[in-house]
């Protein structure tokens, strides 16, 4: 049900809706992904959203990727989770609307996917624990989740993440439970994961951690009935001898070559945020590493995520790389940092 408050605020920026009018389906199988993550730090207000959603829709971008959980915390109606303390001030506390309701209203009326991206394991950040009101933050209700290293120490508040720990069956259960309700509840085009890995070596089980990881993805295609997808570490494994690089399989326990073969997933983004180099394979040469990616994807797609801080002629070669090495897409990060560009990418690429 679309409130009176959002209509009248589409109506006010231009995006016709109401009641009775019949929204356009979403796009079902694009024929190239042309997406852009959406951050929760890419917008503060109602007004800032819209706006953002609908320079989005007109720029030639067929999907977004909207951030609709951090830490373990909502930027929809959850009875999971609280409402995220970004939109109030006051973990937990209802600000009057619906951030997700808002993206799916005005990018469907524009034949525009919405894909709910959820941070998998940042459970919390902050060098105190949550006290929400309304629904529990989890944390709240179980310390015990947060992931120790090898030597059994806790790992210590922070104000980057927390991670709650992939070793737990509870904590992967909750993870499922959450993308469940998303699709239950909303009209949503795909659940997109990000972090989901473990925070770095020192933390989980070489043994196991690997398992432990795709149990998580497993569970939450099994609890879906739209696609999944998964932002996934740039470098899946250092095949060509490159120094100083840190590896998705090695160093976070994230086998995305697994995702795909095992069809756990039915696309993977893989954050290959550096730029094509002159020479064909130097160091983090982006076409070198979307290739690796493609050529091992078996039946899932493969969406090369892109970084916004390259130059503008930077992020239009990644594109065109993409098409060439045959990637079915590609997704940018982020709209504030494209957003300048983006009448130029409709113009030139799109």
């Amino acid at each position: 049900m679309i409130s009176l408050s959002l209509l009248m605020l589409l109506s006010s920026t231009g995006v016709v809706a109401s009641p009775t009018e019949t929204i356009a389906p979403a796009l079902q199988e694009p024929t190239e992904m042309r997406g852009i993550w959406l951050s929760r730090f890419g917008w503060r207000t109602q007004e800032e959203l819209v706006t953002a959603v609908n320079e989005i829709t007109q720029s030639g971008f067929n999907a977004i990727f909207f951030q609709v959980r951090g830490t373990f915390d909502a930027f929809y109606q959850s009875s999971l989770e609280p409402w995220s303390d970004r939109l109030s001030g006051n973990l937990g506390q209802d600000p009057g609307w619906d951030p997700l309701q808002t993206v799916l209203t005005i990018a469907h009326a524009n034949n525009v996917e919405v894909h709910a991206w959820m941070n998998t394991f940042p459970i919390w950040r902050g060098e105190e624990f949550p006290n929400s009101q309304g629904v529990i933050h989890p944390l709240q209700r179980h310390p015990n989740w947060i992931v120790s290293d090898q030597d059994g120490s806790v790992m210590p508040l922070n104000p980057i993440y927390i991670f709650a720990d992939p070793s737990i069956p509870s904590v992967r259960s909750h993870v499922a439970e959450v993308a469940q309700e998303l699709t239950n509840r909303y009209d949503v085009d795909g659940i997109h994961l990000d972090y989901i890995r473990f925070p770095d070596p020192e933390y989980g089980d070489p043994e196991v951690a690997h398992s432990q990881i795709e149990a998580t993805v497993a569970a939450v295609k099994e609890a879906i009935n739209v696609p999944l997808s998964a932002a996934v570490w740039g470098i899946h494994t250092n095949r060509w001898g490159w120094e100083r690089v840190s590896q998705g399989h090695q160093d976070y326990y994230q086998d995305s070559v697994a995702f795909m073969q095992r069809e756990l997933v039915d696309a993977i983004a893989p954050m290959i945020y550096w730029p094509v180099t002159d020479l064909p394979g130097e160091r983090l040469d982006f076409s070198t590493l979307a290739s690796d990616h493609v050529q091992r994807r078996g039946n899932a797609s493969v969406w090369t995520g892109i970084s916004a801080e390259l130059s503008y002629e930077d992020v239009a070669e990644c594109i065109r790389a993409s098409r060439r090495i045959g990637a079915q897409g590609f997704v940018i990060f982020d709209y504030t940092q494209i957003k300048e560009n983006m009448e130029r990418l409709k113009r030139e690429l799109f």
